[in-house]
């Protein structure tokens, strides 16, 4: 009976990659492995797929408006300039925001947003530091609040409003006191 139930299932062919076992009776109760089957019956159960869970929450662009991102593109295919770094970064600022005004204790997402604005304030120094007609540019067309002037020590700056900076006086001019 074993060897014609082994030929049995020999013959059987499957389509499907996943691993098969089989399960037979040859006790008299029809229980094994907790299936019941009739006595003399062949039943071909596949083997369940297991797969690994995985969980990111790794940002995927959903929900982020990047129309902008085509006036700061160099090239076609410009994902890297600084420009367009900081364009990015700011749809995504705006998303993070949006997201913030409905759920105020979301302290991951509070997090992510100060790191993305860590980045975009860097992006923006050096642009204002290599090409200040593009960060200018830049900060009109995004409506990004201009850097603050980080001023050497003892040296009182003042922002225009043309987002010029206006030496005020300095350490030497107060006579080594802060004014």
């Amino acid at each position: 009976m074993a060897l014609a139930l082994s030929s049995q299932l020999a013959a059987v062919s499957f389509s499907s990659s996943r691993p098969v076992r089989s399960v037979s009776s040859t006790s008299q109760s029809g229980f094994l492995q907790g299936t019941a089957v009739s006595t003399g019956r062949v039943v071909v159960q596949a083997a369940p797929v297991r797969t690994a869970l995985s969980v990111s929450a790794r940002y995927r662009g959903k929900g982020t408006d990047l129309s902008a991102l085509g006036q700061f593109k160099r090239a076609e295919n410009d994902t890297g300039s600084a420009e367009v770094q900081v364009a990015q970064l700011s749809a995504r600022v705006l998303q993070l925001t949006s997201h913030l005004q409905q759920h105020r204790k979301d302290y991951a997402t509070t997090r992510g947003l100060m790191k993305v604005l860590a980045t975009r304030k860097r992006l923006m120094l050096y642009l204002q530091r290599h090409d200040r007609q593009k960060y200018d540019e830049l900060i009109k067309k995004l409506n990004i609040r201009p850097l603050k002037v980080m001023a050497g020590r003892g040296v009182v700056v003042k922002l225009t409003a043309e987002a010029g900076v206006e030496v005020v006086s300095t350490n030497e001019d107060t006579g080594g006191t802060y004014a």
